[in-house]
């Protein structure tokens, strides 16, 4: 292959990239994804690879999220001896914003510190709207010991001034706690028509899926 420089590239360097423009409506139903040709270093053999629209709510893009993330911390999960699921709120709120996000993740920090025994894990961000306020929380899948509920939801209505709703289930089955896990990314989000700006705006440049403690560097 050459380069845009006209010189040959050897076959063992990253293959060459173009970014397509999105195609037209008629050839491509789908106008808000871009394609991405990648081109062998070898043969020159060219692979179009469709990106994401970059819109957090997009049906089609949160599919690809489950399976990413499913594939990738199904590895992890089944090493452990058991799995626990841990379920955070947040009391619903009629306006939200990107504060009450970085409020749930400190909460959650916070409470950490409290019981060790949860050593690690991955928990979802989830905001959910439909008609009786924002509500906020988040699915954890932790490596640990069993904490009973009364003691967590005193110690998490302590730290957020009057949230206690918690929930923390034993699953013994990986591929079940983790599919639960990821549930929220298997279509759009369960928001009203008129919250998908909003909902953009409150996640833009968070990421959604989260290690932590023991799991922090997990990739």
């Amino acid at each position: 292959l050459r380069s845009q420089a006209g010189k040959m590239q050897s076959p063992s360097r990253i293959p060459a990239t173009r970014v397509d423009r999105p195609a037209k409506a008629k050839a491509e139903p789908d106008i808000r994804h871009p394609f991405l040709t990648l081109y062998c270093g070898r043969c020159g053999k060219p692979l179009r690879v469709e990106l994401s629209c970059g819109d957090r709510t997009c049906p089609k893009c949160r599919k690809k999220w489950f399976g990413y993330h499913y594939k990738a911390l199904l590895k992890c999960l089944e090493s452990w001896p058991v799995v626990h699921l841990l379920t955070l709120t947040l009391k619903n709120v009629k306006e939200i914003g990107r504060r009450d996000v970085v409020r749930l993740r400190e909460s959650f920090t916070k409470l950490r510190k409290k019981f060790p025994e949860i050593r690690g894990g991955f928990y979802v961000v989830q905001m959910t709207n439909e008609g009786r306020g924002w509500h906020l929380h988040l699915h954890i899948l932790f490596d640990g010991e069993f904490i009973a509920k009364e003691r967590l939801s005193r110690a998490w209505a302590d730290i957020t001034h009057g949230s206690y709703i918690v929930d923390i289930k034993l699953v013994g089955d990986p591929k079940r706690a983790l599919r639960y896990l990821l549930a929220d990314f298997s279509g759009a989000p369960r928001i009203r028509p008129g919250d998908y700006d909003e909902y953009n705006r409150v996640f833009a440049g968070s990421r959604l899926v989260q290690p932590f403690g023991k799991y922090r560097l997990f990739k």
